[in-house]
């Protein structure tokens, strides 16, 4: 599965929010400048992120962004479905459908057997992964990348 762009800067985006939570409004501007992501394709992926509460926005002089929510309250499958939608690689795997056409060979289909192995992987992977284990992962690698 390729994420895309949308998601990978709203991960960075909360990444910046993240590193300076509870210190008041940051510009979506600093953001971009901080993070390398296009402003104007920043502005509709903070827009997505403040209608689903995890940011809140305020407009002018003294206005800005920041998160909604503790970096630990965060979730990343959380944010990866906001943007991607479901993760399941097939319908037939997808807990989101509750209905989906009757497959002929379900009860003995491989392949689907397949998608569930990898669906099950990938968010045991993603299981309590929270913005605050990406941001303790980036100090780390910050700080590992000074001493060098």
């Amino acid at each position: 599965m390729k994420l895309s762009s949308k998601t990978e800067y709203a991960v960075l985006a909360l990444l910046e929010l993240g590193q300076r939570f509870g210190e008041g409004f940051i510009l979506s501007r600093e953001i971009a400048r901080k993070r390398n992501i296009p402003e104007s394709f920043l502005e509709r992926i903070l827009l997505t992120l403040k209608n689903a509460g995890l940011i809140v926005s305020v407009r002018g002089a003294t206005g800005g962004h920041y998160l909604a929510k503790k970096p630990e309250e965060l979730e990343i499958r959380a944010i990866i479905e906001l943007f991607e939608g479901s993760l399941a690689p097939s319908d037939c795997v997808n807990e989101r459908i509750t209905f989906s056409p009757l497959c002929p060979s379900e009860s003995a289909c491989v392949v689907k057997n397949l998608w569930q192995r990898m669906y099950d992987s990938m968010l045991r992977s993603l299981e309590d992964l929270t913005l605050q284990n990406l941001l303790s992962d980036e100090k780390g690698m910050r700080k590992k990348a000074s001493k060098v």
